[in-house]
């Protein structure tokens, strides 16, 4: 017998070992392409895996909230009638502003000027009072009748003021100073140009009026005027 270790102990020891490391293949797993989170998912306690981060709001931060839900236009004007009457109806209607109204403002005259152009009559009625639609209506079907053609097309359009503005019990009327420019043409049957320049941009000024019940569910502004 020799002083180092007998054969049949390494073959124990090599047993034991293998044995070791199939039970924490069992345990851990393999991390695979599919499983790429299975190792922290069977290793980590429930308490010690991550977790969603938790955001405080401190004061600071609540005030940079309010100051982003701030009516920029409003606190932008001067006294007078036009501001009063913003402010009447923002305290009548929390969610009103009216930075946002100028916003959806230019955005209704970009959908007017192209329905109009179309002749898409559902679009307008959506967007109109029923006599202002009805008036837009009867132009379209003029237009149609006519052997020449005028086109109108929209290169870009501002809405750049509230002009008036008044609330009459809970009924809101805005007016809105609009700044365009147009290419203007007319074209006969045969869809040659008789008047105008493509290359031509016409500075165009509209005013419109919107009307809405501020109390109502329902957002949307009526054009009553153009």
């Amino acid at each position: 017998m020799s002083d180092g270790i007998a054969y049949s102990d390494i073959i124990i020891l090599a047993l034991i070992a293998g044995f070791i490391l199939l039970r924490l293949r069992s345990i851990l797993g393999s991390k695979t392409d599919d499983d790429a989170g299975g190792y922290l998912n069977r290793v980590l306690p429930v308490s010690l895996k991550p977790r969603e981060p938790i955001i405080q709001l401190d004061e600071k931060s609540l005030r940079s909230k309010t100051q982003e839900n701030a009516d920029s236009y409003i606190e932008g004007l001067e006294a007078g009638p036009v501001a009063d009457s913003l402010r009447a109806i923002k305290a009548k209607d929390a969610q009103f502003n009216a930075a946002q109204f100028l916003q959806g403002a230019k955005m209704a005259f970009e959908m007017v000027f192209d329905a109009f152009a179309k002749g898409d009559k559902k679009t307008l009625s959506l967007l109109m009072s029923d006599a202002i639609f009805q008036h837009f209506a009867k132009e379209i079907d003029a237009r149609a009748a006519l052997a020449q053609k005028t086109e109108n097309t929209l290169v870009s359009v501002k809405a750049d003021a509230i002009t008036d503005a008044a609330l009459n019990g809970s009924v809101a009327r805005l007016g809105v100073h609009f700044a365009s420019e147009q290419v203007i043409v007319t074209r006969d049957s045969g869809g040659t140009i008789v008047e105008g320049n493509p290359s031509d941009l016409h500075h165009v000024e509209d005013h419109w009026l919107f009307e809405r019940d501020v109390t109502s569910k329902n957002p949307n502004w009526k054009i009553i005027e153009t």
